[in-house]
This record gives C-alpha cells, sequence and structure tokens, in this order.
C-alpha cells in the first residue's frame, strides 16, 4: 500500500472531500424544502386512495379518519381479480391473481405519494392529498 501512497496528491484528496461533502447538498434541500411547507389549516392533510384500473379512476376511499377494517373486490371482465383491504388508515391488495403477487408483497401505504401497482391488472393506487396533489412539488412529465 505504502508503495502506491506517492500517487495521491494533496489535490486529490481536497477533490474527493469536497464532492464527498457536495454529495449530501440535495438531501440538505428536499429536508429545507419540506421543514418550510405551508401546513395545512387544520394541522393534517385529508388523504384519499385513489384506486385506478387501465388509467381510469375506479374508486376513491377516504383514508384519514377510517376505522375498522373494510375489503372489496376489483373484477375485470377478462378474469383479473384484486381484493382491496381498507385498515385503519393504510390500504393495500391483499390478494391478486397474477402470477407474480409483487402488488401483494408490497404491503399497506397510508403516506401521501406512497403506490402500489399490479402491473399484470393495470392496477394502480395511489395515496393522495383530498385536493388532489400526489405530494411531489411537481406534477409528472410522463404519463400513459
Amino acid at each position: 500500500m505504502k508503495k502506491y501512497f506517492y500517487m495521491v496528491k494533496r489535490w486529490d484528496i481536497i477533490i474527493i472531500l469536497s464532492l464527498c461533502i457536495l454529495s449530501f447538498l440535495p438531501i440538505a434541500i428536499f429536508s429545507y424544502v419540506k421543514a418550510n411547507e405551508p401546513a395545512p389549516a387544520n394541522g393534517k392533510k385529508e388523504l384519499v386512495a385513489v384506486i385506478s384500473v387501465d388509467s381510469k379512476e375506479y374508486k376513491t376511499v377516504t383514508l384519514t379518519g377510517h376505522k375498522g377494517t373494510e375489503s372489496f373486490d376489483v373484477k375485470q371482465p377478462d378474469g383479473h381479480t384484486n381484493t382491496i383491504e381498507v385498515s385503519g388508515e393504510e390500504i393495500r391488495i391483499s390478494k391478486a391473481n397474477c402470477n407474480d403477487q409483487v402488488c401483494v408483497r408490497t404491503g399497506a401505504i397510508d403516506k401521501q405519494g406512497d403506490t402500489v401497482v399490479c402491473l399484470p391488472h393495470k392496477l394502480v393506487i395511489e395515496v393522495k392529498a383530498s385536493d388532489g396533489s400526489s405530494g411531489d412539488a411537481d406534477d409528472p412529465i410522463i404519463s400513459s
């Protein structure tokens, strides 16, 4: 190791340390922006889960203040079935007749901007604020 030490110069170390410090800059910026976001009037946003099938809104479920457990099936004409479970203020896909089961293994979501996607069935569950915002500063540019 000592035979390679002479290859490292002072400016190499300065550049490497500077890049390491700059790599934390995005975290600092996003934390600052998030901390300075205006709070809603009642202190908490009302969250809703929007369930879409093939890019068409199927159902909207209010998550804020939801009590108990509710379960319903999303059946499609081609035989695809997903069982969606709302438990407390969380929503998840509890059963699906797709092969990969990624949507079931994703688990429950409850925060603004969270999504569960079942690609084979073209089903998307997204948690949004009741005003329609998904939690991102900008709306996505790409849409299907």
